[in-house]
């Protein structure tokens, strides 16, 4: 019993590390479709109700968020990101949406603690995301 005990032990060990490799990747693709359904969901509220927001990009934060007019200082909706995930960038950014304007060139880099890192970017002539794997070094600083 013991010896099946040590060989278990030892296979749990060595598949640890992969293991939680494996689910801190899943919860960044999971938080970049969450954010690319926030944005485009922004995007569809403004043409939907005809009225201007503000999408607030806060790495500080590490939370995006919507203000319109009758939301005023607070925000009308507000995506926090789960632990282990962050959104590079130093300063926090602001994005106006106009109904029937064009739609800004956004982009959010985010990365988890594996250092993995996905962008989300919408695409200012179709307004649709666009989720891709970005290589290279997690950046705090990078603007995004």
């Amino acid at each position: 019993m013991l010896i099946v005990v040590s060989i278990i032990a030892a296979i749990v060990s060595v598949s640890f590390p992969s293991l939680t490799s494996g689910l801190a990747g899943i919860r960044l693709t999971s938080a970049a479709g969450s954010v690319a359904s926030f944005l485009t969901t922004a995007l569809n509220n403004v043409d939907r109700r005809e009225q201007p927001a503000s999408v607030l990009i806060s790495p500080a934060d590490n939370a995006l968020s919507i203000f319109t007019a009758a939301s005023g200082d607070k925000p009308a909706n507000k995506l926090a990101m789960p632990a282990g995930i962050a959104i590079e960038g130093d300063e926090p950014r602001r994005f106006l949406l106009f109904p029937g304007g064009a739609c800004p060139r956004i982009v959010v880099i985010l990365h988890n603690e594996k250092g993995s890192r996905r962008s989300v970017r919408i695409d200012p002539v179709t307004a649709v995301p666009k989720i891709e794997r970005v290589s290279g070094p997690v950046n705090e600083g990078a603007h995004s």
